[in-house]
């Protein structure tokens, strides 16, 4: 009979372990997309603070251009598809550029002055390039400064569209003054320049 609690006791702590392991292992994974989104909304910041004297599009840029100036690194293209969509690690990042009317732009325009405004105001979305991830984090920047995180129900993998429908929390940032409202949490708030 003790060899039976023996080995039940040895199977709980082995199973105890690998949950604790697992959380340890997404833990790692969201804070190396929280830096990732961070240092991109740092560089459209401080593009927007000092755009080149030959930029197509300022303040703020769609992130193959911020990649294309160095002033992000690390990320992969993801081929195909409508956005510009890319990957570290194992998180998605996408950058829309919103025109004067607030009308996102998923990839820059043919002709740039059919979009009068384009780079005005920016969004950045950052989720779990893995649907097996159980990931819960979303991150959201904005020209707002602020980088929030919110829970992440549903959306991974390179069709997922959070920044589609009721997901943004654009208006609460706007609204609050610490930033995020009630399903968005504030990470931090990079000095605009």
């Amino acid at each position: 009979m003790w060899l039976v609690v023996v080995g039940i006791a040895a199977l709980i702590a082995w199973r105890v372990c690998a949950v604790v392991a697992s959380g340890h292992d997404l833990h790692a994974i969201e804070v190396a997309a929280r830096a990732k989104a961070s240092e991109i909304l740092r560089a459209e910041l401080a593009r927007a603070a000092a755009p080149p004297p030959d930029a197509a599009i300022a303040p703020y840029e769609f992130l193959a251009t911020l990649v294309a100036e160095g002033r992000v690194s690390g990320l992969t293209r993801v081929a195909g598809g409508a956005r510009d969509l890319w990957r570290a690690g194992d998180y998605l990042f996408h950058v829309r550029l919103l025109n004067k009317l607030d009308r996102p732009l998923l990839r820059p325009p043919d002709d740039l002055r059919a979009e009068p405004g384009l780079g005005l105001k920016f969004e950045l979305w950052a989720w779990p390039a893995e649907r097996h991830q159980t990931s819960l984090a979303l991150f959201f920047a904005s020209t707002s400064g602020f980088l929030l995180q919110g829970d992440n129900g549903l959306h991974a993998g390179t069709r997922a569209r959070p920044e589609e429908g009721d997901a943004s929390p654009v208006r609460d940032v706007e609204a609050a003054p610490g930033g995020a409202g009630k399903h968005w949490i504030t990470l931090e708030q990079a000095a605009r320049r």
